[in-house]
């Protein structure tokens, strides 16, 4: 019984095997956020441009011309590259003004495997 008691308390820890587990999951998990990272940071910056455009003085007065004009700017300002100003769809009526912005990121994973992210965002802008 003291033999076993003994043997028991010698062996502690992980084995080589399940280290390389554990970092294999490790670096699955790190990889896969370094792939979305730039894809999360352009939403995050397109987002920010969309709701920055209700604090534009007298946007619902100028033309769809000119807000794309602005957007256009404020994606090249922000480096945003998965999206240009074509995927915006604005629909002017009266003292309102609505932007679509629809678009699909299709992120490359590994081999022959990708990653798409389907992108919704719609910002109603009302005149003052």
């Amino acid at each position: 019984m003291l033999k076993q008691a003994i043997k028991y308390k010698q062996q502690k820890g992980f084995t080589f095997f399940g280290w390389v587990i554990v970092l294999a999951i490790f670096l699955y998990f790190a990889y896969l956020a370094m792939v979305l990272f730039p894809v999360v940071v352009d939403s995050y910056a397109t987002s920010n441009i969309l709701e920055s455009l209700k604090s534009e003085p007298g946007i619902t007065k100028k033309s769809k011309r000119d807000v794309l004009k602005l957007i256009d700017n404020r994606l090249m300002v922000n480096q945003v590259n998965s999206v240009s100003k074509d995927d915006f769809e604005i629909v002017k009526e009266g003292n309102t003004m609505e932007v679509f912005l629809e678009y699909d990121d299709k992120v490359h994973f590994m081999g022959n495997a990708y990653i798409l992210i389907e992108r919704n965002k719609y910002v109603e802008l009302i005149g003052n």
